[in-house]
């Protein structure tokens, strides 16, 4: 919308035929009538034509579907280069396999036992270069090993250093604690980079009084790792999701989270790259809180809607900008105050959406009418869900609007007419 000059007002006294003395009064009316609602553009015809194709802003009455940018896809499917060939495919059948056990990283402390050899036995963590040291032995390297290859290491060095023979060695290791590590998520998810899991809080470190031996890597799995990317993306292809350990590529199939079928147990190590790729399609069936998912979000609302008469009253607290991964525009409508009061003053409000398309990584802009709203609130593509990040702001009804613009003359008639100016 222009800014209103001075230029402008001997045109606008002309256009509401007005005098000279009433030009104030009537750019007043004149402007106020123009900014009751969101002004249409021409890119709501271009939205209708294309049906969304190039559009970024969405009418009333524009189907809104989020579709992908396929340059963008193909570009981000080229950052992860991968041999096909060497993929391995990790099934549900595998239960004791080097692939799926965890592999020790720096930081991971251990309880080495050796029968016969208590001289030797002691409780280690492994350094920052990756080795541990155990009593009159040399400095052994543990990280990125299984326990069962570490077994065999030290049992190798007790015989090679000449400490014990070999068909007494019998070596125990059980872990203590599994440090954090540090993994590289890519693809579609919402906060991709690098992200620390297994982190214990200082109460969770506190309770633990240190007498077992024993510790679980519950936060190492692929979907801790996803969760600290802020979930998959409603594009994700989550069958085809792939983990790359050096020269080594895992191809797993997470689609169990969803349909509550089994899903193989993979424990990641430091320094792994896991990739989730995308189906190039808004898949409704994952914007559900789960494992791999948003467990919930965060939407940004701005509701100055009347009757309030004070912009405290009409805030919305945090607790209604917060909800369950998978709520669509109505609900957020509702939770903004967007929603009900009387009929006859409180109907035909507006709401904007303004999200950002995971599938296009831009802005686009949603209008509804609440009323066309809650009548078409079962079609997805008039009523969207709403996606973390994303900001709803409501416009008042034309009766408001009215009384607005009535309240405003009169702010601007009395100081007139004191000075003498009617």
């Amino acid at each position: 919308m222009e800014r209103l000059t001075l230029s402008h007002l001997g045109h606008i006294a002309g256009k509401c035929h007005l005098f000279l003395p009433q030009v104030t009064i009537g750019a007043a009316i004149c402007l106020l009538t123009a900014c009751v609602t969101p002004l249409r553009t021409t890119q709501d015809q271009l939205c209708q034509q294309q049906a969304g194709e190039y559009c970024h802003y969405f009418g009333p009455q524009t189907s809104y579907l989020r579709q992908a940018d396929q340059q963008l896809l193909t570009a981000q499917a080229e950052n992860i280069s991968l041999n096909l060939s060497q993929v391995q495919s990790i099934s549900a059948t595998f239960s004791d396999t080097a692939a799926l056990d965890a592999q020790l990283s720096v930081g991971d402390k251990l309880r080495v036992g050796i029968l016969n050899g208590e001289d030797f036995s002691a409780d280690v963590e492994i350094d920052a270069n990756g080795q541990i040291y155990l009593p009159y032995l040399p400095p052994i390297n543990a990280q990125g090993l299984t326990i069962a290859t570490l077994k065999q290491r030290i049992s190798q060095t007790l015989v090679s250093e000449q400490l014990m023979q070999a068909s007494s060695v019998r070596v125990n290791i059980s872990p203590i604690a599994w440090a954090p590590i540090e993994v590289t998520v890519l693809g579609s998810v919402f906060e991709p980079g690098q992200h620390f899991i297994n982190q214990k809080s200082d109460t969770e470190i506190k309770d633990d009084d240190k007498s077992h031996s024993g510790d679980q890597a519950s936060d190492r799995t692929i979907a801790a790792a996803l969760r600290a990317s802020g979930g998959v993306r409603p594009d994700a292809d989550i069958r085809q999701v792939r983990v790359i350990r050096g020269q080594q590529h895992f191809l797993l199939d997470l689609s169990g989270v969803i349909s509550g079928t089994q899903v193989p147990r993979f424990l990641l190590s430091a320094g792994d790259q896991i990739f989730v790729p995308s189906s190039r399609h808004f898949e409704d069936k994952l914007v559900r809180p789960s494992q791999i998912t948003a467990p919930g979000i965060r939407v940004f609302i701005s509701n100055l809607t009347q009757p309030a008469s004070s912009n405290s009253q009409s805030a919305v607290d945090t607790e209604a900008t917060r909800f369950p991964y998978g709520t669509r525009l109505l609900t957020g409508a509702i939770a903004a105050n967007c929603v009900g009061g009387a009929q006859s003053t409180n109907a035909s409000r507006h709401v904007l959406l303004v999200t950002r398309n995971p599938l296009s990584d831009q802005t686009d802009i949603v209008e509804r009418s609440l009323d066309s709203l809650i009548r078409d609130s079962w079609q997805p593509q008039m009523n969207p869900v709403l996606l973390p990040g994303d900001g709803i702001a409501c416009y008042d009804s034309g009766v408001t609007n009215v009384r607005e613009i009535a309240r405003s003359l009169t702010d601007l008639l009395v100081p007139a007419s004191l000075l003498g100016l009617l």
